[in-house]
């Protein structure tokens, strides 16, 4: 891997027929020239009010959880969920060291391939936007430094974003660069944390306390139960009030799903896992490389 060195940070913006989109690079590689690519460059002072932000957070993260090395909080997008055809097109990350300091990353990536427009209207990044940017074979090495000796942080980042960036890590011949990370998935303490019982539904919904109301009595149960309904519908001016148009919009019927459960789907005219640790993978790949888990879906 070529030796990287501190280069002074610079945010480039990318002008794309009145878009615009902010990315930059904190680590550049000397044989990777232009890495950033830069459109129009503009001052680091521009984008200070997020690091600021990101400092006072890191201090006060570094004050309650104990890191004994660096922590990275990393987020992806992508051109979709499937792992074994979708790219990254943004990386941020945002460095925390053990006494509180904080370094920040970001770029664009230019997948290489077209972006959905469904995948644009969530993220905002089009293929003009992305044309810009560096590939992520060129940012690759400062992807491996950046996070080489960290642990992992991140919004769902053990189901979603490090596979994804050990999966376009494979398709570069590279290992992985979070092998031998600890992760810390904010996603998961919020579920584990904020259940989503019953009981929390009343006490989200204000609804008045029940008399003798006694959790997981079936008849008490099926009350709160009709109390939260009326309460959703009364919150929620845009929820469907006919029983048809409500089942519709809760149980949309997916017109590529292979099987009743919808565990299989039609994915660009691809039989494709749709769930657990395997989403997004499709038959073809696992009846190559595990072929236990496949037998295991069909069964």
């Amino acid at each position: 891997m070529r030796m990287l060195t501190k280069l002074p940070f610079m945010v480039f913006i990318c002008d794309t027929g009145g878009s615009r989109f902010t990315g930059g690079t904190v680590l550049a590689s000397p044989g990777l020239q232009g890495v950033t690519r830069p459109v129009r460059a503009v001052p680091y002072r521009q984008d200070r009010r997020r690091t600021m932000s990101m400092e006072t957070l890191g201090r006060e993260l570094a004050a309650r959880l104990v890191l004994t090395r660096p922590l990275v909080c990393l987020d992806l997008e992508t051109t979709g969920l499937r792992l074994d055809h979708d790219r990254i097109v943004q990386i941020a990350a945002a460095k925390i060291f053990p006494d509180g300091r904080v370094t920040t990353w970001s770029s664009l990536v230019n997948p290489e391939q077209p972006i959905p427009t469904a995948a644009t209207a969530i993220h905002g990044i089009s293929d003009a936007i992305a044309s810009c940017a560096p590939t992520l074979a060129q940012l690759a090495p400062i992807v491996a430094t950046l996070l080489f000796g960290c642990d992992l942080a991140g919004y769902n980042v053990e189901r979603f974003d490090r596979r994804m960036l050990a999966a376009e890590f494979r398709r570069l011949g590279l290992e992985d660069p979070t092998v031998g990370a600890r992760i810390i998935d904010v996603y998961t303490i919020f579920v584990r944390q904020e259940p989503r019982s019953l009981e929390a539904a009343l006490r989200f919904y204000s609804v008045p306390e029940q008399a003798n109301r006694r959790a997981h009595e079936a008849n008490s149960d099926v009350e709160a139960t009709v109390a939260v309904l009326l309460a959703q519908l009364k919150t929620y001016e845009d929820v469907p009030t006919s029983v048809g148009d409500l089942h519709d919009w809760l149980c949309p019927i997916d017109p590529n799903r292979l099987d009743p459960d919808g565990k299989l789907v039609w994915s660009e005219n691809v039989a494709t896992v749709a769930f657990g640790a395997q989403a997004g993978t499709s038959l073809a790949d696992l009846a190559a490389n595990d072929r236990g888990y496949l037998e295991w879906i069909l069964r």
